[in-house]
Protein backbone atom coordinates (compact mmCIF):
# COMPACT_ATOMS: atom_id res chain seq x y z
CA UNK A 1 0.00 0.00 0.00
CA UNK A 2 2.85 2.39 0.85
CA UNK A 3 4.62 1.65 -2.46
CA UNK A 4 1.37 2.37 -4.34
CA UNK A 5 1.00 5.66 -2.46
CA UNK A 6 4.58 6.64 -3.34
CA UNK A 7 3.93 5.71 -6.99
CA UNK A 8 1.08 8.26 -7.28
CA UNK A 9 2.68 10.84 -4.98
CA UNK A 10 5.71 11.27 -7.23
CA UNK A 11 3.78 12.34 -10.35
CA UNK A 12 0.98 14.85 -10.92
CA UNK A 13 0.11 13.05 -14.15
CA UNK A 14 -0.38 9.77 -12.28
CA UNK A 15 -2.58 11.48 -9.71
CA UNK A 16 -4.70 13.08 -12.46
CA UNK A 17 -5.08 9.63 -14.02
CA UNK A 18 -6.14 8.24 -10.63
CA UNK A 19 -8.62 11.12 -10.08
CA UNK A 20 -10.21 10.75 -13.52
CA UNK A 21 -10.37 6.99 -13.09
CA UNK A 22 -12.07 7.27 -9.70
CA UNK A 23 -14.53 9.91 -10.96
CA UNK A 24 -15.44 7.66 -13.88
CA UNK A 25 -15.23 4.19 -12.40
CA UNK A 26 -16.93 4.75 -9.02
CA UNK A 27 -20.28 5.95 -10.46
CA UNK A 28 -20.04 3.29 -13.18
CA UNK A 29 -19.33 0.61 -10.56
CA UNK A 30 -22.26 1.76 -8.38
CA UNK A 31 -24.70 1.86 -11.31
CA UNK A 32 -23.38 -1.45 -12.68
CA UNK A 33 -23.69 -3.15 -9.31
CA UNK A 34 -27.22 -1.80 -8.88
CA UNK A 35 -28.25 -3.04 -12.34
CA UNK A 36 -26.65 -6.43 -11.73
CA UNK A 37 -28.24 -6.82 -8.28
CA UNK A 38 -31.74 -5.86 -9.48
CA UNK A 39 -31.53 -8.02 -12.61
CA UNK A 40 -30.10 -10.95 -10.65
CA UNK A 41 -32.91 -10.73 -8.07
CA UNK A 42 -35.63 -10.53 -10.70
CA UNK A 43 -34.16 -13.29 -12.86
CA UNK A 44 -33.73 -15.57 -9.86
CA UNK A 45 -37.33 -14.93 -8.85
CA UNK A 46 -38.59 -15.60 -12.39
CA UNK A 47 -36.45 -18.73 -12.74
CA UNK A 48 -37.69 -20.03 -9.37
CA UNK A 49 -41.30 -19.37 -10.37
CA UNK A 50 -40.77 -21.27 -13.61
CA UNK A 51 -39.03 -24.13 -11.77
CA UNK A 52 -41.85 -24.20 -9.22
CA UNK A 53 -44.44 -24.43 -11.99
CA UNK A 54 -42.51 -27.27 -13.59
CA UNK A 55 -42.31 -29.10 -10.25
CA UNK A 56 -46.04 -28.59 -9.72
CA UNK A 57 -46.75 -30.16 -13.10
CA UNK A 58 -44.50 -33.12 -12.34
CA UNK A 59 -46.14 -33.47 -8.94
CA UNK A 60 -49.60 -33.51 -10.52
CA UNK A 61 -48.57 -36.18 -13.05
CA UNK A 62 -47.00 -38.38 -10.38
CA UNK A 63 -49.92 -37.77 -8.05
CA UNK A 64 -52.26 -39.07 -10.72
CA UNK A 65 -50.03 -42.12 -11.26
CA UNK A 66 -49.91 -42.90 -7.55
CA UNK A 67 -53.67 -42.34 -7.26
CA UNK A 68 -54.17 -44.95 -9.99
CA UNK A 69 -52.01 -47.38 -8.04
CA UNK A 70 -53.90 -46.66 -4.83
CA UNK A 71 -57.26 -47.01 -6.58
CA UNK A 72 -56.25 -50.29 -8.17
CA UNK A 73 -55.16 -51.69 -4.81
CA UNK A 74 -58.43 -50.59 -3.22
CA UNK A 75 -60.37 -52.12 -6.13
CA UNK A 76 -58.53 -55.45 -5.77
CA UNK A 77 -58.97 -55.59 -2.00
CA UNK A 78 -62.70 -54.86 -2.17
CA UNK A 79 -63.48 -56.99 -5.23
CA UNK A 80 -66.01 -59.72 -4.32
CA UNK A 81 -64.58 -62.23 -6.80
CA UNK A 82 -61.13 -61.84 -5.29
CA UNK A 83 -62.58 -62.22 -1.82
CA UNK A 84 -64.44 -65.37 -2.92
CA UNK A 85 -61.19 -66.86 -4.19
CA UNK A 86 -59.47 -65.95 -0.94
CA UNK A 87 -62.11 -67.89 0.98
CA UNK A 88 -61.38 -70.94 -1.16
CA UNK A 89 -57.57 -70.69 -1.12
CA UNK A 90 -57.27 -73.79 1.04
CA UNK A 91 -58.43 -76.17 -1.70
CA UNK A 92 -55.85 -78.39 -3.36
CA UNK A 93 -55.19 -80.21 -6.64
CA UNK A 94 -56.93 -79.30 -9.89
CA UNK A 95 -59.38 -77.11 -8.06
CA UNK A 96 -56.46 -75.00 -6.77
CA UNK A 97 -55.17 -74.49 -10.29
CA UNK A 98 -58.66 -73.57 -11.45
CA UNK A 99 -58.95 -71.12 -8.56
CA UNK A 100 -55.57 -69.49 -9.40
CA UNK A 101 -56.63 -69.16 -13.04
CA UNK A 102 -59.83 -67.39 -11.97
CA UNK A 103 -57.85 -65.02 -9.81
CA UNK A 104 -55.46 -64.25 -12.69
CA UNK A 105 -58.36 -63.50 -14.99
CA UNK A 106 -59.91 -61.21 -12.40
CA UNK A 107 -56.63 -59.38 -11.74
CA UNK A 108 -56.15 -58.86 -15.46
CA UNK A 109 -59.65 -57.46 -15.83
CA UNK A 110 -59.25 -55.07 -12.90
CA UNK A 111 -55.83 -53.85 -14.13
CA UNK A 112 -57.24 -53.11 -17.57
CA UNK A 113 -58.75 -49.88 -16.18
CA UNK A 114 -55.28 -48.47 -15.41
CA UNK A 115 -52.92 -48.34 -18.38
CA UNK A 116 -50.16 -46.65 -16.39
CA UNK A 117 -49.86 -49.66 -14.07
CA UNK A 118 -47.43 -52.22 -15.46
CA UNK A 119 -48.81 -55.12 -13.39
CA UNK A 120 -50.87 -56.08 -10.33
CA UNK A 121 -50.26 -59.19 -8.21
CA UNK A 122 -51.58 -61.04 -5.20
CA UNK A 123 -49.30 -62.95 -2.86
CA UNK A 124 -51.21 -64.98 -0.25
CA UNK A 125 -49.95 -66.45 2.98
CA UNK A 126 -49.94 -69.92 1.39
CA UNK A 127 -47.58 -68.56 -1.35
CA UNK A 128 -50.35 -68.64 -3.94
CA UNK A 129 -49.73 -65.95 -6.58
CA UNK A 130 -52.30 -64.20 -8.76
CA UNK A 131 -51.06 -61.94 -11.57
CA UNK A 132 -52.51 -59.59 -14.13
CA UNK A 133 -49.80 -60.29 -16.72
CA UNK A 134 -48.86 -63.50 -18.53
CA UNK A 135 -45.25 -63.40 -17.38
CA UNK A 136 -43.99 -66.62 -15.89
CA UNK A 137 -43.75 -66.73 -12.14
CA UNK A 138 -40.22 -66.62 -10.78
CA UNK A 139 -38.94 -69.86 -9.27
CA UNK A 140 -37.79 -67.78 -6.28
CA UNK A 141 -39.31 -64.47 -5.41
CA UNK A 142 -36.86 -61.56 -4.96
CA UNK A 143 -38.97 -59.62 -2.49
CA UNK A 144 -36.75 -57.89 0.11
CA UNK A 145 -36.56 -59.68 3.44
CA UNK A 146 -39.20 -58.50 5.86
CA UNK A 147 -41.15 -56.51 3.29
CA UNK A 148 -43.96 -59.04 3.10
CA UNK A 149 -44.62 -59.03 6.84
CA UNK A 150 -44.21 -55.26 7.04
CA UNK A 151 -46.75 -54.57 4.28
CA UNK A 152 -49.13 -57.39 5.41
CA UNK A 153 -49.43 -56.08 8.94
CA UNK A 154 -49.38 -52.31 8.33
CA UNK A 155 -51.90 -49.98 6.80
CA UNK A 156 -50.93 -47.97 3.78
CA UNK A 157 -48.76 -48.72 0.80
CA UNK A 158 -45.05 -49.53 1.11
CA UNK A 159 -43.09 -48.32 -1.93
CA UNK A 160 -39.84 -50.03 -2.90
CA UNK A 161 -37.70 -50.06 -6.06
CA UNK A 162 -36.83 -53.33 -7.73
CA UNK A 163 -33.99 -52.63 -10.12
CA UNK A 164 -33.83 -56.27 -11.26
CA UNK A 165 -37.44 -56.35 -12.44
CA UNK A 166 -40.69 -57.62 -10.92
CA UNK A 167 -40.43 -59.28 -7.53
CA UNK A 168 -42.83 -62.13 -8.47
CA UNK A 169 -42.67 -62.67 -12.24
CA UNK A 170 -39.98 -62.60 -14.87
CA UNK A 171 -40.79 -59.38 -16.74
CA UNK A 172 -37.56 -59.37 -18.75
CA UNK A 173 -35.67 -57.33 -16.11
CA UNK A 174 -37.54 -54.03 -16.53
CA UNK A 175 -36.92 -52.00 -13.37
CA UNK A 176 -40.12 -51.22 -11.51
CA UNK A 177 -41.44 -49.28 -8.54
CA UNK A 178 -43.48 -51.63 -6.39
CA UNK A 179 -46.34 -50.60 -4.14
CA UNK A 180 -47.10 -53.30 -1.55
CA UNK A 181 -50.30 -53.15 0.55
CA UNK A 182 -52.08 -55.48 2.97
CA UNK A 183 -54.81 -57.84 1.68
CA UNK A 184 -57.56 -58.51 4.21
CA UNK A 185 -60.09 -61.36 4.33
CA UNK A 186 -63.46 -59.60 4.70
CA UNK A 187 -64.97 -62.61 6.46
CA UNK A 188 -62.41 -62.73 9.24
CA UNK A 189 -61.08 -59.19 9.09
CA UNK A 190 -57.57 -60.62 9.26
CA UNK A 191 -54.76 -60.01 6.75
CA UNK A 192 -54.16 -62.98 4.51
CA UNK A 193 -51.58 -61.65 2.02
CA UNK A 194 -50.44 -58.58 0.10
CA UNK A 195 -51.40 -56.74 -3.06
CA UNK A 196 -48.51 -55.61 -5.26
CA UNK A 197 -48.76 -53.01 -8.04
CA UNK A 198 -45.76 -52.30 -10.24
CA UNK A 199 -44.96 -49.17 -12.25
CA UNK A 200 -42.09 -49.11 -14.70
CA UNK A 201 -39.30 -46.77 -13.66
CA UNK A 202 -39.03 -45.67 -17.28
CA UNK A 203 -42.60 -44.33 -17.05
CA UNK A 204 -41.81 -42.43 -13.85
CA UNK A 205 -38.54 -41.01 -15.25
CA UNK A 206 -40.39 -39.90 -18.37
CA UNK A 207 -42.75 -37.88 -16.19
CA UNK A 208 -39.76 -36.50 -14.28
CA UNK A 209 -37.90 -35.65 -17.50
CA UNK A 210 -37.95 -31.84 -17.22
CA UNK A 211 -35.29 -29.23 -17.97
CA UNK A 212 -34.50 -26.94 -15.05
CA UNK A 213 -30.95 -26.17 -16.07
CA UNK A 214 -27.54 -27.77 -16.31
CA UNK A 215 -26.86 -30.41 -13.62
CA UNK A 216 -30.40 -30.04 -12.25
CA UNK A 217 -32.06 -33.19 -10.94
CA UNK A 218 -35.48 -34.51 -9.87
CA UNK A 219 -35.99 -37.06 -7.09
CA UNK A 220 -38.90 -39.23 -6.01
CA UNK A 221 -38.71 -39.77 -2.25
CA UNK A 222 -40.51 -42.34 -0.10
CA UNK A 223 -42.42 -41.75 3.11
CA UNK A 224 -39.34 -42.26 5.31
CA UNK A 225 -37.17 -39.93 3.27
CA UNK A 226 -35.69 -42.82 1.33
CA UNK A 227 -34.74 -42.25 -2.31
CA UNK A 228 -36.98 -44.16 -4.75
CA UNK A 229 -36.22 -42.72 -8.18
CA UNK A 230 -33.88 -40.00 -9.46
CA UNK A 231 -33.53 -38.54 -12.92
CA UNK A 232 -29.71 -38.61 -12.90
CA UNK A 233 -27.36 -40.51 -10.61
CA UNK A 234 -25.38 -38.18 -8.34
CA UNK A 235 -24.21 -39.43 -4.96
CA UNK A 236 -23.53 -35.94 -3.61
CA UNK A 237 -27.01 -34.76 -4.51
CA UNK A 238 -28.57 -37.97 -3.15
CA UNK A 239 -26.96 -37.41 0.26
CA UNK A 240 -28.04 -33.77 0.39
CA UNK A 241 -31.67 -34.53 -0.50
CA UNK A 242 -31.88 -37.39 2.01
CA UNK A 243 -30.57 -35.16 4.80
CA UNK A 244 -33.05 -32.45 3.85
CA UNK A 245 -36.01 -34.86 3.80
CA UNK A 246 -35.10 -36.24 7.19
CA UNK A 247 -34.62 -32.79 8.72
CA UNK A 248 -37.47 -30.77 7.21
CA UNK A 249 -41.20 -31.44 7.50
CA UNK A 250 -42.57 -31.72 3.95
CA UNK A 251 -46.05 -30.38 3.21
CA UNK A 252 -48.51 -30.59 0.31
CA UNK A 253 -47.43 -27.10 -0.72
CA UNK A 254 -44.21 -26.51 -2.64
CA UNK A 255 -41.38 -25.30 -0.42
CA UNK A 256 -38.07 -23.80 -1.54
CA UNK A 257 -34.87 -24.36 0.45
CA UNK A 258 -31.73 -22.39 -0.42
CA UNK A 259 -28.20 -23.73 -0.32
CA UNK A 260 -24.93 -21.99 -1.13
CA UNK A 261 -24.85 -23.58 -4.56
CA UNK A 262 -28.46 -24.42 -5.42
CA UNK A 263 -32.18 -24.27 -4.60
CA UNK A 264 -34.15 -27.34 -3.49
CA UNK A 265 -37.91 -27.47 -4.25
CA UNK A 266 -39.92 -30.02 -2.22
CA UNK A 267 -43.59 -31.10 -2.20
CA UNK A 268 -45.55 -34.11 -0.96
CA UNK A 269 -48.12 -35.23 -3.51
CA UNK A 270 -49.73 -38.48 -2.31
CA UNK A 271 -51.71 -39.65 0.65
CA UNK A 272 -48.92 -42.16 1.34
CA UNK A 273 -46.46 -39.35 1.95
CA UNK A 274 -44.28 -39.67 -1.14
CA UNK A 275 -42.61 -36.44 -2.22
CA UNK A 276 -41.14 -34.93 -5.35
CA UNK A 277 -37.87 -33.00 -4.92
CA UNK A 278 -36.21 -30.78 -7.52
CA UNK A 279 -32.65 -29.49 -7.32
CA UNK A 280 -31.77 -26.36 -9.37
CA UNK A 281 -28.25 -24.90 -9.46
CA UNK A 282 -27.88 -21.17 -8.90
CA UNK A 283 -25.27 -20.92 -11.65
CA UNK A 284 -27.91 -21.85 -14.21
CA UNK A 285 -30.48 -19.46 -12.76
CA UNK A 286 -27.92 -16.67 -12.77
CA UNK A 287 -26.54 -17.36 -16.25
CA UNK A 288 -28.33 -14.34 -17.70
CA UNK A 289 -27.26 -12.21 -14.73
CA UNK A 290 -23.65 -13.18 -15.37
CA UNK A 291 -24.02 -12.11 -19.00
CA UNK A 292 -25.26 -8.73 -17.80
CA UNK A 293 -22.31 -8.55 -15.40
CA UNK A 294 -19.90 -9.46 -18.20
CA UNK A 295 -21.41 -6.70 -20.32
CA UNK A 296 -21.01 -4.22 -17.47
CA UNK A 297 -17.38 -5.28 -17.00
CA UNK A 298 -16.70 -4.89 -20.71
CA UNK A 299 -18.21 -1.41 -20.65
CA UNK A 300 -16.06 -0.60 -17.59
CA UNK A 301 -12.93 -1.89 -19.35
CA UNK A 302 -13.69 0.21 -22.45
CA UNK A 303 -14.35 3.25 -20.23
CA UNK A 304 -11.06 2.65 -18.43
CA UNK A 305 -9.14 2.50 -21.71
CA UNK A 306 -10.85 5.67 -22.93
CA UNK A 307 -9.97 7.29 -19.60
CA UNK A 308 -6.29 6.35 -20.04
CA UNK A 309 -6.18 7.77 -23.59
CA UNK A 310 -7.96 11.00 -22.58
CA UNK A 311 -5.76 11.35 -19.47
CA UNK A 312 -2.59 11.01 -21.55
CA UNK A 313 -3.84 13.61 -24.03
CA UNK A 314 -4.68 15.98 -21.17
CA UNK A 315 -1.33 15.28 -19.57
CA UNK A 316 0.48 16.07 -22.80
CA UNK A 317 -1.27 19.43 -23.13
CA UNK A 318 -1.87 20.54 -19.55
CA UNK A 319 1.27 19.20 -17.88
CA UNK A 320 3.82 19.98 -20.60
CA UNK A 321 4.51 23.49 -19.18
CA UNK A 322 5.11 21.88 -15.79
CA UNK A 323 7.49 19.35 -17.37
CA UNK A 324 9.37 22.23 -19.06
CA UNK A 325 9.58 24.12 -15.75
CA UNK A 326 10.81 20.99 -13.95
CA UNK A 327 13.59 20.46 -16.54
CA UNK A 328 14.52 24.13 -16.36
CA UNK A 329 14.62 24.11 -12.55
CA UNK A 330 16.68 20.90 -12.59
CA UNK A 331 19.29 22.51 -14.86
CA UNK A 332 19.33 25.61 -12.64
CA UNK A 333 19.68 23.37 -9.59
CA UNK A 334 22.74 21.80 -11.22
CA UNK A 335 24.20 25.32 -11.60
CA UNK A 336 23.36 25.99 -15.26
CA UNK A 337 21.83 29.47 -15.10
CA UNK A 338 22.32 29.87 -18.85
CA UNK A 339 19.41 27.49 -19.55
CA UNK A 340 16.52 28.88 -21.57
CA UNK A 341 12.80 28.21 -21.04
CA UNK A 342 10.28 28.60 -23.86
CA UNK A 343 7.10 30.40 -22.81
CA UNK A 344 4.53 29.84 -25.58
CA UNK A 345 1.23 29.94 -23.68
CA UNK A 346 -0.65 32.93 -22.32
CA UNK A 347 -2.78 31.19 -19.70
CA UNK A 348 -1.99 30.76 -16.00
CA UNK A 349 0.68 28.14 -16.72
CA UNK A 350 2.36 30.42 -19.25
CA UNK A 351 2.41 33.35 -16.83
CA UNK A 352 3.81 31.10 -14.12
CA UNK A 353 6.59 29.91 -16.46
CA UNK A 354 7.52 33.51 -17.32
CA UNK A 355 7.59 34.56 -13.69
CA UNK A 356 9.78 31.59 -12.80
CA UNK A 357 12.25 32.43 -15.56
CA UNK A 358 12.60 36.09 -14.45
CA UNK A 359 12.88 35.04 -10.81
CA UNK A 360 15.67 32.61 -11.68
CA UNK A 361 17.66 35.33 -13.42
CA UNK A 362 17.29 37.54 -10.35
CA UNK A 363 18.44 34.66 -8.13
CA UNK A 364 21.47 34.16 -10.40
CA UNK A 365 22.49 37.79 -9.86
CA UNK A 366 22.05 37.48 -6.10
CA UNK A 367 24.04 34.23 -5.98
CA UNK A 368 26.96 35.80 -7.80
CA UNK A 369 27.00 38.59 -5.25
CA UNK A 370 26.72 36.18 -2.31
CA UNK A 371 29.43 33.94 -3.78
CA UNK A 372 31.91 36.82 -3.93
CA UNK A 373 31.11 37.80 -0.35
CA UNK A 374 31.45 34.19 0.85
CA UNK A 375 34.80 33.84 -0.90
CA UNK A 376 36.08 36.93 0.86
CA UNK A 377 34.72 35.60 4.18
CA UNK A 378 36.28 32.17 3.61
CA UNK A 379 39.72 33.65 3.06
CA UNK A 380 39.29 35.94 6.03
CA UNK A 381 38.48 32.93 8.25
CA UNK A 382 41.44 31.00 6.84
CA UNK A 383 43.81 33.89 7.51
CA UNK A 384 42.47 34.19 11.07
CA UNK A 385 43.03 30.49 11.77
CA UNK A 386 46.48 30.67 10.20
CA UNK A 387 47.40 33.56 12.46
CA UNK A 388 46.22 31.71 15.56
CA UNK A 389 48.90 29.03 15.08
CA UNK A 390 52.01 31.22 15.26
CA UNK A 391 51.81 32.38 18.93
CA UNK A 392 51.26 28.77 19.97
CA UNK A 393 54.48 27.65 18.18
CA UNK A 394 56.47 30.56 19.52
CA UNK A 395 55.40 29.93 23.09
CA UNK A 396 56.50 26.29 23.06
CA UNK A 397 59.81 27.00 21.34
CA UNK A 398 60.78 29.90 23.61
CA UNK A 399 59.89 27.71 26.55
CA UNK A 400 62.46 25.14 25.32
CA UNK A 401 65.15 27.82 24.86
CA UNK A 402 64.47 29.12 28.34
CA UNK A 403 64.93 25.61 29.72
CA UNK A 404 68.35 25.24 28.01
CA UNK A 405 69.56 28.63 29.25
CA UNK A 406 68.55 27.76 32.79
CA UNK A 407 70.58 24.60 32.51
CA UNK A 408 73.64 26.47 31.19
CA UNK A 409 73.64 24.73 27.82
CA UNK A 410 74.44 27.87 25.88
CA UNK A 411 75.76 26.06 22.81
CA UNK A 412 72.57 24.06 22.47
CA UNK A 413 70.55 27.17 23.14
CA UNK A 414 72.41 28.84 20.28
CA UNK A 415 71.67 25.88 18.01
CA UNK A 416 68.06 26.02 19.04
CA UNK A 417 67.86 29.75 18.30
CA UNK A 418 69.39 29.07 14.87
CA UNK A 419 66.82 26.35 14.29
CA UNK A 420 64.09 28.72 15.53
CA UNK A 421 65.27 31.34 13.05
CA UNK A 422 65.03 28.78 10.24
CA UNK A 423 61.67 27.64 11.62
CA UNK A 424 60.17 31.16 11.51
CA UNK A 425 61.66 31.87 8.10
CA UNK A 426 59.66 28.91 6.76
CA UNK A 427 56.59 29.89 8.81
CA UNK A 428 56.54 33.29 7.21
CA UNK A 429 57.15 31.78 3.75
CA UNK A 430 57.23 35.26 2.24
CA UNK A 431 53.55 35.71 3.16
CA UNK A 432 52.40 32.51 1.42
CA UNK A 433 49.60 30.42 2.93
CA UNK A 434 50.40 27.36 0.81
CA UNK A 435 53.79 25.74 0.52
CA UNK A 436 55.20 22.58 -1.01
CA UNK A 437 55.37 19.32 0.91
CA UNK A 438 59.17 19.65 0.79
CA UNK A 439 59.02 23.01 2.63
CA UNK A 440 56.46 21.63 5.11
CA UNK A 441 58.80 18.70 5.86
CA UNK A 442 61.77 21.08 6.33
CA UNK A 443 59.63 23.16 8.67
CA UNK A 444 58.60 20.24 10.88
CA UNK A 445 62.14 18.89 10.81
CA UNK A 446 63.37 22.28 12.16
CA UNK A 447 60.85 21.88 14.96
CA UNK A 448 62.03 18.31 15.67
CA UNK A 449 65.66 19.46 15.76
CA UNK A 450 64.69 22.04 18.37
CA UNK A 451 62.87 19.44 20.45
CA UNK A 452 65.62 16.86 19.92
CA UNK A 453 68.08 19.22 21.59
CA UNK A 454 65.82 19.38 24.61
CA UNK A 455 64.57 15.77 24.67
CA UNK A 456 67.50 13.95 23.04
CA UNK A 457 67.18 10.98 25.41
CA UNK A 458 63.47 10.31 25.10
CA UNK A 459 62.69 10.14 21.34
CA UNK A 460 63.95 9.66 17.79
CA UNK A 461 62.14 10.42 14.57
CA UNK A 462 62.01 9.38 10.91
CA UNK A 463 60.43 11.13 7.90
CA UNK A 464 59.28 9.35 4.72
CA UNK A 465 57.93 11.16 1.64
CA UNK A 466 56.66 9.13 -1.31
CA UNK A 467 58.63 9.90 -4.45
CA UNK A 468 56.98 12.54 -6.61
CA UNK A 469 55.04 14.22 -3.82
CA UNK A 470 57.70 16.76 -2.83
CA UNK A 471 56.29 19.45 -5.13
CA UNK A 472 52.62 19.02 -4.15
CA UNK A 473 51.17 22.20 -2.64
CA UNK A 474 49.39 22.03 0.74
CA UNK A 475 48.36 24.54 3.47
CA UNK A 476 51.34 25.27 5.70
CA UNK A 477 51.66 24.34 9.36
CA UNK A 478 49.78 21.00 9.17
CA UNK A 479 52.33 18.62 10.62
CA UNK A 480 54.01 20.64 13.41
CA UNK A 481 51.00 20.82 15.82
CA UNK A 482 50.38 17.10 15.44
CA UNK A 483 54.08 16.25 15.99
CA UNK A 484 54.01 18.48 19.06
CA UNK A 485 51.00 16.55 20.47
CA UNK A 486 52.72 13.23 19.70
CA UNK A 487 55.80 14.36 21.63
CA UNK A 488 54.11 15.93 24.65
CA UNK A 489 51.12 13.61 25.06
CA UNK A 490 52.42 10.36 23.55
CA UNK A 491 56.20 10.01 24.01
CA UNK A 492 56.94 12.19 27.03
CA UNK A 493 54.55 10.48 29.52
CA UNK A 494 56.06 7.09 28.64
CA UNK A 495 58.77 5.24 30.53
CA UNK A 496 60.90 4.25 27.52
CA UNK A 497 62.47 6.03 24.57
CA UNK A 498 59.91 6.53 21.86
CA UNK A 499 59.88 7.15 18.16
CA UNK A 500 57.92 9.48 15.94
CA UNK A 501 57.36 8.46 12.32
CA UNK A 502 56.15 10.90 9.68
CA UNK A 503 54.82 9.33 6.43
CA UNK A 504 53.49 11.25 3.45
CA UNK A 505 51.89 9.06 0.75
CA UNK A 506 49.24 9.23 -1.98
CA UNK A 507 45.98 7.24 -1.81
CA UNK A 508 43.80 7.31 -4.92
CA UNK A 509 43.45 11.03 -5.68
CA UNK A 510 44.20 12.10 -2.13
CA UNK A 511 47.23 12.90 0.01
CA UNK A 512 47.65 11.27 3.41
CA UNK A 513 49.98 12.86 5.98
CA UNK A 514 50.45 10.49 8.90
CA UNK A 515 52.17 11.14 12.25
CA UNK A 516 52.64 7.93 14.25
CA UNK A 517 54.16 7.46 17.72
CA UNK A 518 54.72 4.40 19.91
CA UNK A 519 53.90 6.27 23.12
CA UNK A 520 51.33 5.69 25.84
CA UNK A 521 48.27 5.80 23.55
CA UNK A 522 44.74 6.55 24.71
CA UNK A 523 41.70 4.80 26.08
CA UNK A 524 38.63 4.48 23.90
CA UNK A 525 36.82 7.07 26.02
CA UNK A 526 39.62 9.61 25.76
CA UNK A 527 39.96 9.00 22.00
CA UNK A 528 36.21 9.60 21.56
CA UNK A 529 36.42 12.78 23.63
CA UNK A 530 39.40 14.02 21.57
CA UNK A 531 37.63 13.38 18.26
CA UNK A 532 34.58 15.32 19.46
CA UNK A 533 36.74 18.22 20.63
CA UNK A 534 38.55 18.35 17.26
CA UNK A 535 35.27 18.37 15.34
CA UNK A 536 34.01 21.22 17.55
CA UNK A 537 37.24 23.05 18.40
CA UNK A 538 35.66 26.11 20.01
CA UNK A 539 36.19 26.06 23.78
CA UNK A 540 38.16 22.77 23.77
CA UNK A 541 41.06 21.79 26.00
CA UNK A 542 44.53 23.01 25.19
CA UNK A 543 45.92 19.69 23.89
CA UNK A 544 43.33 19.52 21.06
CA UNK A 545 43.56 23.21 20.13
CA UNK A 546 46.23 22.77 17.40
CA UNK A 547 44.54 19.74 15.76
CA UNK A 548 41.15 21.45 15.92
CA UNK A 549 42.68 24.45 14.15
CA UNK A 550 44.09 22.20 11.41
CA UNK A 551 40.77 20.37 11.01
CA UNK A 552 38.89 23.68 10.66
CA UNK A 553 41.32 24.97 8.00
CA UNK A 554 40.97 21.75 5.94
CA UNK A 555 37.16 21.92 6.16
CA UNK A 556 37.19 25.52 4.93
CA UNK A 557 39.46 24.71 2.00
CA UNK A 558 38.39 21.20 0.96
CA UNK A 559 35.07 20.35 2.61
CA UNK A 560 33.88 18.31 5.56
CA UNK A 561 34.68 14.96 3.91
CA UNK A 562 38.40 15.70 4.44
CA UNK A 563 40.27 16.30 7.70
CA UNK A 564 41.87 14.50 10.63
CA UNK A 565 41.33 10.89 11.74
CA UNK A 566 42.80 9.27 14.89
CA UNK A 567 43.60 5.65 15.74
CA UNK A 568 45.02 4.89 19.19
CA UNK A 569 45.55 1.87 21.44
CA UNK A 570 46.38 2.25 25.12
CA UNK A 571 50.03 1.25 25.75
CA UNK A 572 50.76 0.77 22.02
CA UNK A 573 50.67 4.24 20.46
CA UNK A 574 48.71 6.70 18.38
CA UNK A 575 48.37 7.40 14.65
CA UNK A 576 46.99 10.74 13.42
CA UNK A 577 46.25 11.03 9.68
CA UNK A 578 45.41 14.10 7.63
CA UNK A 579 43.55 13.45 4.37
CA UNK A 580 43.16 16.19 1.79
CA UNK A 581 42.78 16.33 -2.02
CA UNK A 582 45.98 16.14 -4.05
CA UNK A 583 44.82 18.97 -6.31
CA UNK A 584 44.01 21.36 -3.46
CA UNK A 585 47.06 23.53 -4.01
CA UNK A 586 46.36 23.82 -7.75
CA UNK A 587 42.73 24.83 -7.06
CA UNK A 588 43.83 27.47 -4.55
CA UNK A 589 46.41 28.92 -6.94
CA UNK A 590 43.71 29.48 -9.51
CA UNK A 591 41.40 31.37 -7.10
Amino acid sequence: MKSLFRFFRKSLGRRLLMYFTLLMMIPLAVVGWFIYTVSDTRMCRSALQLSSQIMNNVSMDLDQLFDDADNLISLVVSDSSIQQCIHEQSIQGNDRQELQLQMNQRMKRLSAYYDSINGAYLLLDNNMVAKSRYYAEREQHNMPSGLYQLARNRAGIQWVVSEKGSMLVDNMGDSVLCGVSSLTDTNTGQPCGVVIVEIKLSVIRKMMQVDMGENSNVFLMGTEGDLLVELFNNDKQDLLVKELMQKEAMSNKLKVYENQEFFVLCQRFSADGCAIVGLVYKDFIRADSRKILETILKVAAIAFLINIVVSRLLKTYELQPIEDMMQYVQRVEEGDFSAKMNVSRTDEMGRLSGSMYHMTKHIESLLQTVQKEQERLRWAEFKALQAQINPHFLYNTLDSIKWLVWNGENQKASEMITALTDFFRRVLSQGKDFISIEDEVDHVESYLKIQKIRYRKIFDYTIYVEEGLETCIIPKLLLQPIVENALYHGIKPGEHKGKIRINIVSLDENLVLEVRDDGVGMTVEKQTELVKSIEKSEGTRFESYGMGNINDRIHILAGSEYGISIISDLGIGTSVSIRLPRTLGGEIDNV
